[in-house]
């Protein structure tokens, strides 16, 4: 079995920027990421549950790509999250097929 090493990355995000925030990793250079909605949590202002009534939705996308697309990717988030809330992570992981990412 071959595996490859690339980067994961994890954007958590309000629901409002998720155009954004996959357009972006288009042009960074990733081939495909997974989007999933975030229920209940908690963070530095205390714990959050979706009600589904007047709520800002939260998203999780998960991205693997290479190290330029992730180093792009965070770049932009970088200034992204100057103005509005989100949280990234960045891990090494390795991945069968790589070619794909």
């Amino acid at each position: 079995m071959d595996l490859t090493q690339r980067k994961k990355l994890d954007i958590f995000i309000e629901k409002h920027a998720l155009h954004h925030v996959e357009a972006m990793l288009g042009e960074a250079g990733f081939k495909g990421w997974s989007v999933f909605l975030g229920m209940e949590g908690a963070g530095a202002h205390g714990a959050w549950r979706q009600t589904g009534v007047a709520d800002a939705e939260a998203c999780l996308v998960i991205a693997i790509g290479g190290e330029a697309a992730t180093r792009t990717a965070l770049d932009w988030l970088s200034d992204y999250f100057r103005t509005y809330p989100g949280v990234a992570s960045v891990s090494d992981v390795s991945v069968m097929r790589g070619e794909r990412f």
